[in-house]
């Protein structure tokens, strides 16, 4: 009976091993589809792949960051550290000069942050990436001083990125495609502000007597969104424990005016009065040949020159304001259009060389040209003699030789009235005539 019982107890504790043995083994290779690459030469970490990024994906808790602090708090002379007694039992520790912490830190923290998230200083989540866990980045990224969202994240965990160290990033721009943040989603991580680009974020996880968010300077958020109304419930508040919240309701510029334009030769200037709310300009010209509007330059102040243009052509332009809070730019409505046509056009792109004692010149086409005429001194700041006319983009005329030959060109048309019009000269090129 005895020897039975032992048969079958064994058999149980077989059964019962194989099959905690088969669960372990089945959660140790069960693996995220998240995957990092990190690159040194930006100090950048990528994460990519498809689904939900795991909780402590690269980071730990604060039990297990408690665990390695007090490792390292206990290090011995083995790196570099002496003991020194106090005189009463107790022992005081001090650094040697040829400590290695380097030696140290291998010794105590986990491999992806030896070899790769201490260094980093900037994580990108990529498309495709649609949550993030509690803690994933938290404690292994001390150099950390900027993060860029996904549109395709729709959930950030609680202390996501927490204690990543003195570098903390300026401002968080969390998409509008994110629908729930956790109050601690940005603890102990951001020295400045936080932009909530959706009409639907809201928080999560908010007890009764919990304050709206945890660790940030300031709050934007849509005028009319979830955050605004949870930001005013949160200061309405009369309980003393409850803080109160710094948020803006991020405005939309009015639409500028007053565009006007002035040409000179080849060149186009614009100006326009100031737009309420607008601390920045988008400048645009429309491309006839793209069939769109193109933004050429992006200003702080009220004008812009358009310089290098095509003579004798029709241009059409707007200027739209920009509110740029943080990394974030929100748009207002374009101005009405500006129309403004070049003058005749200056001659561009003007090249001379010599040869057997001629002189041989070249330019591109200058619109509306009938000819062009080609100036010519020996002295760069002498007085300029007219060498001959072109009726096309190239010229030749045989010199005298071992001289150095200044030389500009102009375009020549006829007005509707039939009189004569010259556009602007080129720019000096020179060349010398070898004997």
């Amino acid at each position: 009976m005895k020897k039975t019982l032992s048969v079958f107890l064994s058999f149980v504790m077989l059964f019962t091993c194989l099959c905690v043995g088969g669960i372990s083994a089945q959660a140790a290779e069960k693996k995220t589809k998240i995957t990092y690459l990190y690159e040194p030469e930006t100090q950048t970490l990528y994460i990519r792949g498809k689904g939900a990024v795991p909780a402590y994906y690269l980071g730990w808790d604060e039990c297990k960051n408690d665990d390695y602090n007090d490792k390292f708090s206990e290090r011995d002379e083995y790196y570099g550290i002496v003991k020194e007694s106090t005189g009463d039992g107790s022992y005081t520790i001090v650094d040697s000069s040829e400590i290695d912490y380097e030696i140290l830190i291998r010794n105590i923290y986990p491999s992806f942050y030896i070899d790769t998230t201490r260094y980093v200083k900037k994580i990108v989540f990529e498309e495709g990436i649609t949550s993030i866990g509690d803690g994933a980045f938290s404690y292994a990224f001390p150099k950390l001083e900027k993060v860029v969202f996904s549109s395709t994240i729709t959930s950030i965990g609680s202390g996501v990125f927490s204690c990543t160290g003195g570098n903390r990033p300026h401002s968080i721009i969390v998409p509008a495609t994110v629908k729930k943040v956790d109050r601690y989603a940005f603890c102990e991580v951001i020295q400045g502000s936080v932009v909530f680009l959706g009409k639907s974020t809201k928080f999560v996880n908010i007890g009764p007597y919990d304050s709206l968010m945890y660790s940030a300077d300031r709050i934007y958020c849509l005028p009319g969104s979830t955050i605004e109304k949870q930001c005013k419930q949160n200061n309405a508040s009369k309980d003393p424990y409850i803080e109160k919240v710094d948020y803006k309701v991020i405005k939309t510029p009015a639409q500028v005016s007053g565009v006007k334009a002035s040409t000179t030769g080849s060149t186009v200037k614009l100006t326009w009065k100031k737009a309420k709310y607008a601390n920045r300009y988008k400048v645009q010209r429309y491309v006839v040949s793209q069939k769109k509007w193109k933004t050429y330059a992006t200003v702080t102040g009220t004008s812009y020159t358009f310089k290098n243009m095509a003579g004798s052509t029709n241009y059409r332009f707007r200027v739209i304001g920009v509110n740029r809070i943080c990394d974030a730019n929100f748009s207002g409505k374009a101005s009405k259009e500006c129309k403004a046509k070049t003058k005749f056009g200056k001659v561009l792109g003007v090249k001379v060389s010599a040869k057997n004692g001629t002189l041989s010149a070249k330019w591109n086409a200058v619109r509306e040209a009938k000819s062009y005429q080609v100036y010519y001194a020996t002295k760069k700041d002498g007085s300029y003699k007219k060498l001959g006319t072109a009726s096309g983009t190239s010229f030749k005329k045989k010199v005298t030789k071992g001289k150095t030959y200044y030389v500009k060109v102009r375009a020549v048309k006829k007005n509707s009235k039939g009189k004569t019009v010259y556009g602007a000269y080129s720019d000096v090129k020179s060349v010398y005539v070898d004997w």
